[in-house]
């Protein structure tokens, strides 16, 4: 092909996926173009949500009231107070919006087939873990709804709190499944209610017996054998919790999963005939009385529930907002980042659409514009935490990119992390970053910037990227027991592919021991634990 002919094949490319971010940000926020955004704050989340106050603030409501109970049924110490690494829930029109959402974080040629049956996902990330559900979802009595899909979701984020717990990928899910299904009351939650939406599922012809269910990958099935994990997933989980012969036996399952025993053997030790109990739990599902555990939760205090319209420029932001915090590429950033100037461009003393520009740029790739961003926010807001993150890194950006590794350099980049940090000790990102700034400098880390470390991941144990990090410290330390300890439950994701780095890693690493870090591939420790795409809910 001619130069010409080149150039106008890219040109092409290039209409071709600035099309696509442009149908992506328009059908976001499809919706009454009257309806305000507004940004509810509450002791663990901070809610993005379009139209009512009052639906708001009652949405903020039960999602701290179903906190509540969702801790007890997992037996978490709960910290009183403000969580300073809270989640953010991103509410959105339809599911529709969602899987626009999903298909932007994603390659083109695997978009459809990944985001096709996404109703909500869930992203944990030490820059601030995030959720995106739909305001309206299915509303039959077979149908998944928008609360349902994101207390699931919800339930995993809070799952991945035990950090040095491993759970096998059909509890994962199972104990989402009945821990979501639940009916809200004033003083009380309702936990057990069936899983009406996989209903079809369960009285299928498909059965998946216990035992292929207990060894199943359920990324690598087919969607409609998905299905059927999931709805037999929730029903075993149901059989065992509130079986009185059986439930000692789940505990017994799990820990033996923890101490290092396969998931067949650890069945079959805890469980017995694995047989017999496929023929209990069927004739559970087919008695069709579930048992139920109700949960007392206390109505948040209303001072504890902070509810603001975002302003004009932070309204007109949302779109570039929900995408880069879903997630943007080499071919998407440059086309987010040109929205996010032009938008920006109109309100350059507010502070929030400054941050908003400031990532955005930074995602880009273009260091100094991203800088002058978050320049503009502490101008305008010297407090902001979030400019200061920006601001270093940007300032790292462009050491990098002009080979300037010097001390002074890379020291006052990591100021502006530790300023963050006096504001907000506990915030987990600005203390990775401080570690990650080493490596980035070419230099090792600190005994200081590994306690940095240690603490953003006891603080976010849910980043398998944050996880794997630490687990490469401590393999460069030989500490193997604890390195051992962070990643097991990387290694049981049940989101992760076949070929799991996580996984295989543990193989070697009870195979080999420091072998590991000291014989042939051993670079098998820095590998990236790469983002999955979220599951189909």
């Amino acid at each position: 092909m001619s130069q010409v002919g080149i150039r106008r094949e890219r040109q092409k490319e290039r209409m071709r996926v600035r099309g696509c971010v442009a149908a992506w940000l328009g059908l976001l926020l499809a919706g009454p173009g009257e309806a305000a955004w507004h940004e509810v704050t509450t002791p663990h989340f901070v809610i993005y949500s379009e139209g009512s106050t009052d639906r708001t603030r009652r949405f903020a409501v039960d999602l701290e009231n179903f906190d509540e109970a969702a801790q007890t049924a997992l037996d978490l110490d709960d910290r009183k107070g403000d969580n300073p690494n809270p989640l953010t829930v991103f509410v959105v029109d339809n599911v529709n919006a969602v899987k626009k959402l999903c298909e932007g974080g994603q390659a083109p040629d695997r978009a459809k087939a990944a985001c096709r049956y996404i109703g909500g996902f869930y992203q944990g990330r030490v820059s601030g873990s995030v959720a995106f559900v739909p305001r309206n979802a299915g509303s039959g009595p077979l149908e998944l709804d928008a609360r349902t899909v994101f207390f699931h979701e919800y339930v995993h984020h809070l799952m991945l709190a035990h950090s040095h717990a491993a759970y096998p990928a059909w509890y994962v899910e199972g104990f989402a499944e009945l821990i979501s299904n639940v009916e809200l009351r004033s003083n009380e939650i309702i936990i057990g209610y069936p899983a009406r939406s996989r209903s079809m599922s369960l009285y299928g012809d498909d059965k998946m017996p216990v035992w292929e269910l207990m060894a199943a990958n359920p990324s690598a099935l087919s969607p409609d054998r998905r299905s059927t994990f999931y709805a037999r997933a929730w029903l075993l989980t149901h059989f065992l919790t509130f079986s009185e012969e059986r439930k000692s036996q789940l505990t017994q399952y799990l820990q033996a999963i923890n101490q290092g025993k396969s998931s067949d053997a650890a069945a079959r030790g805890a469980f017995g005939d694995l047989q017999q109990l496929d023929r209990e739990v069927q004739a559970y599902l087919i008695r069709n009385r579930f048992a139920y555990l109700p949960v007392a939760v206390t109505q948040p205090a209303p001072e504890t529930i902070k509810l603001r319209q975002l302003t004009p420029g932070e309204a007109a932001m949302m779109p570039v907002r929900l995408q880069s915090q879903r997630m943007v590429d080499s071919r998407t950033a440059p086309l987010v980042a040109a929205d996010a100037r032009r938008i920006a461009a109109a309100w350059p003393n507010d502070p929030e659409v400054q941050l908003i520009l400031a990532e955005a740029e930074l995602d880009a790739g273009d260091a100094m514009a991203a800088e002058a961003a978050a320049d503009r926010a502490l101008a305008a807001d010297p407090a902001m935490r979030g400019a200061m993150i920006f601001k270093a890194q940007a300032l790292m950006k462009r050491a990098q990119d002009e080979n300037r590794f010097d001390d002074v350099t890379w020291r006052t980049a990591r100021s502006w992390l530790l300023k963050a940090n006096k504001l907000e000790p506990d915030a987990a990102w600005p203390l990775m970053l401080f570690y990650s700034s080493f490596l980035q400098q070419g230099e090792k880390p600190t005994r200081n910037a590994v306690s940095a470390l240690e603490r953003s991941a006891e603080l976010t144990p849910q980043d398998g990227q944050v996880r794997m990090m630490l687990v490469s410290q401590y393999l460069r330390d030989r500490q193997l027991k604890a390195a051992r300890s962070w990643l097991v439950p990387l290694a049981f994701d049940p989101h992760a592919s076949a070929g799991n780095p996580a996984r295989r890693l543990l193989e070697r690493l009870d195979r080999d021991g420091l072998a590991v870090v000291e014989g042939p591939g051993a670079g098998l420790i820095d590998e990236p634990v790469l983002e999955l795409p979220p599951e189909d809910q």
